[in-house]
């Protein structure tokens, strides 16, 4: 090759090299162009916390696995509030028996019973009339002393007594029971319901329930094992709701925009993945240490939200995960 042609062939290549430079890095910097950053993907995450103290009966689900809204994931045990559910609906039960008795009245058999002893009453202080009457004829036929007469005349007033509390029983019977006492007995019976309710619910919050659509995360605790009040059992995470946090340089930031698409993938998987900005902050930080950056860590960067698209469902909660921002769009 003539060295005229070798120069003309060298000068070619420098200038195809040096153009394909200044497009990338147009690409990169020029205003409606391309911005990158990094960030790891995150997701609405809740606890299953255990709502009263208790040994674990069952958990039926393992990390890894899907879960639906309010489905249930396991079950304490507590012996105590069982014993105590049982007392207090023994309670109740008792409680309405009683009502029930006031509200029905006197039986017919108690009625009979009341009107035998009112007659046997009657029929005693009739006897005790006689005997004082007799006694006050001996003594005044000077045949007894004083003393019998006294004791004749105390057993007819003993006599009477009991057949006035004998005629008031009757009475009470047939006229029923006071509305005051109707209204204590189904006053009560309320009041242990609502112990008996309290009772229940106790043992509904040894239930385990899933908080939300999604995977489980976390498993901390196995069958058999005591866990105290709000222990965190399980870590439900809604995989519909992910997001990528990633933090912009301050001479980059005007070019990002609330409702801006970006373009997300994550290493192994060459799908593009849509996303949308939903939150830029109003104050800057100095660079997360955990993020890096093509500025020096001393400069000021604002953290912004990308809110991402899982139709497939392959994202997952803690993966890296790449950000392009369309700027201009």
């Amino acid at each position: 090759m003539q060295p005229k042609r070798k120069v003309i062939m060298i000068l070619l290549i420098l200038l195809v090299a040096t153009g394909g430079f200044y497009a990338y890095r147009s690409l990169l910097n020029d205003d409606g162009q391309l911005i990158q950053a990094t960030g790891t993907i995150e997701a609405t995450s809740a606890d299953v916390n255990a709502k009263a103290a208790g040994t674990i009966n069952k958990l039926a689900f393992d990390e890894g696995d899907m879960v639906k809204k309010g489905q249930s994931l396991g079950e304490l045990s507590r012996n105590d509030l069982l014993a105590q559910r049982e007392r207090d609906a023994v309670s109740v039960l008792a409680a309405e028996a009683k009502l029930r008795d006031l509200v029905s009245g006197a039986r017919a058999q108690e009625i009979e019973q009341a009107m035998a002893s009112l007659s046997i009453a009657s029929n005693n202080k009739a006897k005790a009339d006689q005997d004082l009457a007799r006694a006050e004829s001996l003594f005044a036929a000077g045949a007894i002393a004083q003393t019998e007469v006294e004791t004749a005349r105390l057993n007819a007033g003993q006599k009477a007594a009991q057949l006035e509390q004998a005629q008031a029983a009757l009475n009470l019977l047939q006229a029923g029971n006071r509305p005051e006492q109707v209204s204590a007995a189904s006053a009560e019976v309320a009041r242990s319901k609502a112990v008996l309710s309290a009772s229940a619910a106790l043992l509904e919050d040894l239930k385990l329930y899933a908080p939300q659509d999604g995977i489980i995360t976390s498993k901390n605790y196995e069958e058999g094992e005591f866990v105290s009040l709000g222990a965190a059992l399980f870590t439900v995470a809604n995989l519909n709701d992910l997001w990528v946090d990633v933090y912009i340089p301050t001479d980059d930031l005007p070019r990002i925009k609330l409702g801006q698409q970006v373009e997300v993938t994550v290493s192994g998987d060459k799908t593009v993945y849509p996303g949308k900005v939903t939150h830029i902050a109003s104050q800057g930080e100095f660079t997360p240490k955990s993020i890096q950056t093509k500025q020096e860590r001393t400069n000021v960067v604002f953290a912004v939200k990308i809110s991402l698209e899982n139709k497939r469902g392959t994202l997952k909660p803690g993966m890296p995960a790449d950000v392009v921002f369309h700027s201009g769009e």
